[in-house]
């Protein structure tokens, strides 16, 4: 499975970017929230008063703290086992309907003429919103167990790509060259060396075709030959013979053969990197 996300962006910002729409969209529901009881009371022809209205969306405020509490609780327990995360939301369920009940208690206790009572607010909530608690809780939940297998692939692949190197140390005669692989433009073997080619030069390296392929990032140095190897962001255009093998032509003009028995593997490659059709 692939990630759902650019590997440009890191988790951390990933989400940032989360949050900030789970923010946005907090706050759209609050404003609606308010403008439906406006709109009730010029139905039904009763007053409208703004600080309450602001008062009992706080309902909706409190998803903010407890929606963080539980994404603490969750990382400090390790709570990947699906049981005990459905038990983290059921308790953060139920501290949100008990706590929202008495929020409302102590405000209108410190600021109205009249206090709310308790229990008569807790079923106005259960009854009101209890089907959003039922629903909002568990979305961290389903989202990180859609998440997981694409953070699993992309840690794999990045736990792979740590043992491929990025540059190879080519001696001729007294003379070490430092070679970064991602110049490479091809590799070509001439038993028992293979060719390192480069854009204006080669080097010779003592070692076989198939050895530095198991070196090599396979996303990116891919077989066309059983004697040749190509960098795939280094190909900038192919041609067929007609005959089921490819003419490459690299982004120095140079030419490699593509052999119709590694066509298949390199077009994937190509799609994988350039996204093309």
């Amino acid at each position: 499975m692939k990630p759902f996300f650019s590997p440009g962006i890191s988790f951390r910002q990933f989400a940032a970017s989360r949050n900030m729409v789970l923010i946005t969209c907090l706050v759209a529901v609050i404003s609606v929230s308010m403008g439906q009881d406006f709109l009730r009371a010029g139905l039904y022809h009763s007053g409208y008063y703004f600080s309450e209205s602001f008062m009992f969306s706080s309902f909706w405020w409190l998803f903010i703290p407890l929606g963080c509490l539980q994404g603490m609780i969750s990382r400090k327990f390790m709570s990947d086992h699906p049981a005990k995360r459905l038990g983290i939301v059921i308790v953060i369920q139920l501290l949100h309907l008990f706590v929202f009940p008495l929020f409302l208690w102590i405000l209108s206790g410190l600021f109205y003429y009249h206090q709310f009572a308790y229990l008569q607010t807790l079923m106005f909530t259960l009854s009101e919103h209890g089907i959003h608690l039922a629903l909002i809780y568990p979305i961290p939940v389903i989202w990180g167990l859609v998440m997981q297998p694409a953070k699993q692939d992309l840690l794999a692949e990045q736990v792979a790509s740590s043992h491929y190197v990025t540059v190879l140390e080519i001696t001729e005669g007294t003379t070490r060259h430092l070679v970064q692989v991602g110049e490479i433009l091809y590799i070509s073997a001439n038993t028992p060396y293979i060719t390192i080619h480069l854009r204006g030069k080669r080097h010779l390296l003592h070692e076989s075709l198939k050895s530095i392929t198991g070196r090599l990032d396979p996303a990116i140095y891919t077989r066309v030959h059983k004697s040749c190897l190509v960098n795939i962001t280094r190909v900038s255009s192919y041609t067929s013979r007609l005959n089921g093998d490819y003419d490459l032509t690299m982004d120095n003009g140079a030419a490699v053969r593509l052999s119709r028995h590694f066509a298949a593997g390199f077009k994937q490659r190509m799609n994988d990197i350039h996204r093309v059709d």
